[in-house]
């Protein structure tokens, strides 16, 4: 038994020989697994960090979007103040041709014989008269007729002295001349053309859309005069043979002048009531 005991205690000391750093080799695997995870922690962060910008970065690209739109909208609001100063040109080339037509009115008034046919009621007044009232009615004629020659407005005023609606077809005249007086006079104030440059681009928008409507409308009119010459020297439905037919052409145009007319004056009051264009 004895010697049972020697054995054991010589293999015990041999085993504790042979592992002397068992308990440190596990600590040191504990301390490398753990700097691993460090490491590894670490470089996810670094990736993470991939996805963001530095601050001067993303302000240096919100200032590059900023000032992309600024010259976006100077580009936008530079073509639209080009456009209308054409349009306010065209408005002042029509308004000066009507206007001196009534400056250089021959003594018989471009041979348009219906001015002596038409009265003011309850007066003797007449559109051929030298007086302010009259004359404004005849230019708001010449006006309407901007796109005929002179000489064409004898054979339009003999056509219509035919008819029964003369009176109608010529008041028309004096109705839709008068709105293209109120908006041509508003739109050549030096002022508002001085000032377009400080209207915003809607505005500008909304002023360049009702100038062309408007135009349109005029243009519209003229082609419809210009039609009725072409269509009594061909006796397009008998309007040349037969005063009926004359008539009821006529009354048609009166009314399509009429209606287009109150466009007209819709499309004027938009202008009129643009805030930022009407206040200079």
């Amino acid at each position: 038994m004895k010697y049972n005991i020697i054995v054991s205690m010589f293999v015990f000391l041999f085993l504790t020989a042979c592992n002397p750093d068992f308990n440190t080799n596990q600590k040191d695997v504990k301390h490398q697994s753990s700097r691993k995870r460090v490491k590894s922690n670490q470089k996810r962060l670094k990736s993470n960090q991939k996805g963001l910008k530095p601050k001067t970065e993303v302000d240096q690209n919100q200032e590059a979007n900023q000032n992309q739109e600024a010259d976006q909208n100077k580009i936008t609001k530079n073509t639209l103040l080009d456009n209308l100063r054409n349009l306010i040109e065209k408005v002042n080339k029509d308004r000066k041709k009507y206007v001196k037509r009534l400056e250089e009115e021959p003594l018989n008034q471009y041979g348009i014989l219906a001015f002596k046919e038409l009265f003011w009621e309850g007066t003797q007044d007449k559109a051929a008269d030298n007086i302010e009232k009259a004359k404004i009615y005849r230019q708001r004629t010449y006006s309407v007729l901007n796109d005929f020659d002179t000489n064409e407005f004898k054979k339009f005023s003999k056509i219509t002295m035919l008819s029964k609606q003369q009176q109608g077809l010529f008041n028309s005249f004096n109705s839709f001349g008068a709105t293209i007086e109120d908006t041509f006079v508003f739109l050549l104030n030096p002022n508002k053309k001085d000032n377009l440059e400080k209207l915003e681009i809607s505005d500008l928008e909304n002023l360049k859309n009702s100038i062309e409507k408007f135009l349109s409308i005029k243009t519209m009119i003229s082609t419809i005069l210009t039609q009725f010459l072409l269509d009594y020297e061909s006796n397009k439905n008998f309007i040349k043979t037969d005063t009926s037919k004359l008539d009821f052409y006529l009354a048609t145009i009166s009314n399509q002048i009429e209606e287009q007319n109150a466009e007209a004056i819709k499309l004027k009051n938009d202008i009129f009531s643009i805030e930022n264009f009407k206040s200079y």
